[in-house]
């Protein structure tokens, strides 16, 4: 079991014992008087050939053009001891994340625990593969993050914080209890379909569905994690100079269908921002959306891909993040100190696993928790359910609390202890066993308390 702690709090003495028992390191302490910076970069990765989308098994072939640019995005802060680097790409996810983490690490000199590696789950953009457009986007994605870091870097000045959270309904619950039925449209149209890609047939049967099956579509009753978490970073001027989005919905207002490189919702909802906001560079993570899509998906529901309703989607969301932002009062850090704890937490394998290894019982999943004053970060590499967000967020007794997923690795989807009596797509690709819920947060909440002041 990995462990690293990065924490400047008093309440680190009260665990010594304890956390040094489980190899828990402690670096110095905050350089007296030193300021706290920020900065922040953005890099263009938009493929200049066609290339892989990723997302979807629907797709039968390369992309055929491009509705608008997708980024790559860094935030490096800096407390005058340490540094911490948020990467955010608009990509689904990375082949090779832990090789792409050294590489950033030893180019930035920034040590690899602090390299928080996200993507903001695109199924609309590239994904490195097997053609060879596909592995010189890959190897040109991975030079352009390390430039973005790099230029993060350079752009480091002291800043002030402040947060606040708003609200927004552009995403809907996405388990749907159906009527029994008799229908050629399959349980995922974005994935099997009778009538187009890769299962298309000339001769589509009947499938027979029954009432109460959980499939994948528009459910306007289920619940979602509404709240839209703002970090607002300004200059000592009080100028805006960066915004830290967090937002749990699915990139997947457009479907399987779609052949378009497309910046998805958050993309263009970073757009908007950056806008309406002169100077300001936005970065954007997304939360626990294991079970949100957004309010419509192409291919699902009757729905058909429409790049100008999914770029309406994000200016929604967008107004929101404006009003919010305009609303926030910062200050300077009382305590300019980056807290950080990173833990393997061991969660235990689904039952239908467990035969293929034996020795392999469980399923480790890097968590790193970070705190700068009243403002936490959890990252994991996992779709969590929003309800298991909102638990670790009312955990976090912070100002704003983020939940960063799909962050330094894939590990698929950690569902709730009741929806795997329920059923459906996530439950059953899911690696994790149905109590794996209640393992992980009593083990965030451990992890939680030195963080706490």
């Amino acid at each position: 079991m990995k462990i690293f702690f990065d924490c400047n709090s008093l309440a680190v003495c009260r665990f010594l014992v304890s956390l040094c028992a489980l190899g828990i390191l402690l670096p110095g302490a905050n350089a007296a008087g030193a300021a706290f910076r920020a900065g922040l970069a953005k890099v263009d990765i938009t493929p200049s050939k066609p290339v892989t989308l990723g997302g979807y098994a629907l797709r039968t072939g390369p992309s055929k053009g491009v509705f608008g640019p997708i980024y790559t995005r860094a935030l490096v802060f800096d407390d005058g001891t340490r540094r911490l680097a948020f990467i955010s790409s608009d990509v689904v996810d990375y082949r090779k994340p832990e090789e792409t983490r050294k590489r950033i690490s030893e180019a930035a000199g920034i040590p690899l625990q602090n390299v928080l590696l996200a993507s903001v789950h695109n199924h609309s953009a590239p994904f490195p593969d097997s053609s060879e457009a596909d592995q010189e986007w890959g190897r040109e994605f991975v030079d352009k993050i390390i430039l973005a870091v790099k230029k993060a870097i350079a752009n480091l000045q002291p800043v002030k914080l402040g947060g606040g959270i708003g609200h927004s309904q552009i995403a809907m619950n996405r388990r749907k209890k159906i009527d029994a039925a008799y229908s050629t449209t399959t349980f995922d149209e974005n994935y099997f379909s009778q009538f187009y890609g890769k299962s298309k047939t000339d001769h589509p049967i009947n499938i027979r569905e029954i009432e109460g099956v959980m499939r994948l579509g528009n459910n306007p009753e289920g619940r979602i994690d509404d709240e839209v978490g703002i970090l607002r970073i300004d200059n000592l001027a009080g100028k805006p100079v960066g915004v830290f989005v967090n937002y749990a919905c699915h990139g997947t207002s457009l479907g399987g269908r779609n052949d378009m490189v497309s910046p998805e919702w958050m993309g263009h909802m970073l757009e908007y921002v950056e806008e309406k906001v002169p100077g300001i560079v936005g970065i954007f993570s997304n939360g626990a959306s294991g079970d949100i899509n957004p309010r419509f998906v192409g291919g699902l529901d009757g729905y058909k891909d429409s790049l100008e309703n999914t770029r309406s989607l994000g200016y929604e969301i967008g107004k929101e993040v404006v009003t919010v932002l305009n609303e926030i009062s910062t200050r300077d850090l009382l305590n300019p100190a980056i807290q950080l704890v990173s833990q393997d937490i061991l969660l235990p394998r689904n039952y239908r696993e467990l035969s293929k290894n034996f020795a392999n019982t469980t399923v480790s999943v890097p968590a790193t928790l970070v705190r700068i004053e009243d403002f936490t970060w959890v990252t994991l590499p996992v779709e969590l359910f929003h309800e298991i967000g909102k638990r670790i967020k009312a955990s976090s007794h912070s100002k704003v609390a983020f939940i960063v997923t799909y962050c330094n690795g894939y590990l698929g989807y950690l569902p709730t202890q009741v929806a795997f009596a329920e059923g459906g797509y996530e439950p059953a690709d899911s690696h994790f066993d149905p109590i794996a819920e209640q393992v992980l947060i009593k083990e965030i909440n451990r992890l939680m308390i030195p963080l706490i002041r």
